[in-house]
C-alpha cells in the first residue's frame, strides 16, 4: 500500500504528463477519426485499464513480486490520464461542432452545462453503489465487493453505452462539419426586405401605384 502523500503528488506528477502525451498521441493519430470510431477504442481501453485496479484489488501484483507502488504508478497512473484525454478530446470537438452559427455562447454552455450534469450524478450514483455493497474504508474495512463492483460499473456499463452510440453519435469524420451553417436566408419574417436592401434594390413607392 501508499500514503495520499504518494498518491497526491507523485502520482500526479506522472498523470500530467501522461495526460500531455495523450493528448500528442490523439493529434498525430486518432484526429481524423470518426466520431463513434473513436468512441469505441476509448471504451474498450477505459475496461482494459480497469483490468489495473481489479489486478491490484486481488493482490495478483503481490503474488508476482511486484510492490503496489510500482504496480499503481506503471498502470493505472500511466494509463488512466492518457485514456481520459483520449475520451475527452473527441467530446470536446464535437460538443463544438454542435453549435450553430450566431448561437455559440448559449448553446455550448448549454451542452457543457449537462456534460457536467452527467458526470455529478455519475458520481452520486457511485457513491451510492459503494454503499449498497457494503464497502467501507473506515475501520472495520470492507472490500469485500469491490472487484465486483469494478467489473460493473467500469466495465460492464461503459460497454453498454456502446450501442447508443448509433442512435446519440453522427457517423461523421472530426473533421466533417456536422450542422451546415451555409445558410443565406435570414431568420427574420423581414428576410425577403433585408435582403433586397442589401442588394441595393429599393422599396417600391406607395404613391407610384
Amino acid at each position: 500500500a501508499f500514503d495520499y502523500t504518494y498518491y497526491n503528488t507523485y502520482t500526479a506528477v506522472v498523470g500530467s504528463f501522461t495526460g500531455w502525451i495523450g493528448i500528442v498521441l490523439f493529434q498525430s493519430t486518432m484526429s481524423g477519426w470518426p466520431f463513434r470510431r473513436l468512441f469505441w477504442v476509448t471504451t474498450l481501453m477505459q475496461v482494459v485499464a480497469s483490468g489495473f485496479d481489479l489486478l491490484i484489488i486481488n493482490r495478483f501484483n503481490i503474488a508476482w513480486g511486484i510492490p503496489d507502488r510500482w504496480f499503481y504508478m506503471f498502470g493505472d497512473a500511466v494509463i488512466g490520464p492518457a485514456i481520459m484525454m483520449f475520451a475527452f478530446m473527441p467530446a470536446i470537438v464535437l460538443t463544438s461542432k454542435l453549435v450553430p452559427k450566431g448561437l455559440e455562447s448559449t448553446t455550448y454552455a448549454l451542452l457543457a452545462g449537462f456534460q457536467n450534469f452527467g458526470g455529478q450524478v455519475s458520481s452520486q450514483i457511485g457513491i451510492y453503489a459503494t454503499q449498497a455493497s457494503g464497502i467501507s474504508t473506515t475501520v472495520p474495512c470492507n472490500f469485500d465487493n469491490l472487484s465486483t463492483l469494478v467489473v460493473v460499473s467500469h466495465c460492464l456499463l461503459p460497454l453498454l453505452a456502446i450501442p447508443l452510440t448509433f442512435v446519440l453519435i453522427p457517423d461523421k469524420l472530426m473533421t466533417e462539419k456536422i450542422i451546415n451553417d451555409d445558410v443565406h436566408d435570414e431568420p427574420t419574417i423581414f428576410g425577403s426586405v433585408m435582403r433586397g436592401e442589401k442588394k441595393g434594390e429599393k422599396k417600391p413607392d406607395a404613391k407610384a401605384s
